[in-house]
């Protein structure tokens, strides 16, 4: 088991049991006491940017745009589940992408495949009651990415090589939610993070429209935007993520 699946099963073990107590009493999710907790799969559209530094010199950049992504995409899980109870609620937020791609130059064939895991667990406190329109978190962050390359001359195989990094970071944040209408909400969000990792943060903005008979549920859409920095030995890479986000919020 390698340093970076040890850290996830970690975090993993120390997030649940603040999720589950969450989860195991009815609650006023999201300011509705009907709703106990929530579950959001989504899509997030991203454009992404690297940025390669060597000793504070930049040695290079490039852009992946979404669909570049799709094009190499082998699988992808994008979900957040909440639950609380009085003026406290824990969350779990996870990005998993599979990517593979086969580059031909002239004579040399480059097998790539890429594993990105992104993981926020923390612990948010609500000043006047969970699902009420203020909360700060904090908890903890990790990013893993797993590489690796395979050279081939026809079917010959010529070599291989696999690069693995993974980065653990506390996390700190606000989220605030503006009612504009019985249906109508705008939820936002932003934070920061910090610890292996050169330092992480991220702006998200979503509409939401409640539906349902109950307006238990939601469709949400909205734009987020993630910079994200880290460093190995003296290599610095500089990643921006950004586009537009949509969902839907499962209430219960």
């Amino acid at each position: 088991m390698n340093a970076g699946f040890k850290r996830l099963v970690t975090f993993c073990t120390l997030g649940t049991p603040v999720l589950l107590a969450g989860l195991g009493t009815p609650v006023a999710a999201q300011g509705n006491p009907d709703f106990n907790w929530s579950v959001t799969p989504y899509l997030w559209a991203t454009d992404t940017t690297v940025d390669l530094s060597f000793r504070d010199t930049n040695i290079g950049s490039g852009n992946v745009s979404f669909g570049d992504l799709v094009d190499a995409l082998d699988a992808a899980f994008m979900i957040h589940a909440e639950g609380g109870d009085g003026h406290w609620s824990g969350f779990v937020d996870l990005t998993y992408l599979d990517t593979s791609k086969t580059n031909t130059r002239q004579a040399l064939t480059i097998d790539s495949e890429s594993e990105q895991i992104f993981l926020d667990v923390a612990a948010a406190w609500w000043p006047w009651g969970f699902g009420d329109n203020l909360n700060l978190y904090g908890g903890a962050r990790y990013t893993s990415f797993s590489d690796s390359f395979r050279f081939r001359a026809a079917e010959q195989v010529l070599g291989e090589q696999n690069q693995d990094s993974d980065y653990a970071d506390f996390l700190v944040g606000v989220r605030y939610r503006f009612d504009l209408s019985q249906r109508w909400t705008l939820l936002t969000q932003a934070d920061t993070s910090f610890g292996e990792s050169e330092g992480t943060w991220l702006a998200r903005a979503n509409i939401g429209y409640s539906v349902g008979k109950r307006r238990q549920n939601r469709i949400l859409f909205g734009y987020q935007f993630k910079q994200a920095e880290f460093e190995d030995d003296d290599l610095t890479t500089d990643f921006t993520y950004k586009g537009a986000m949509t969902g839907f919020n499962f209430r219960f």
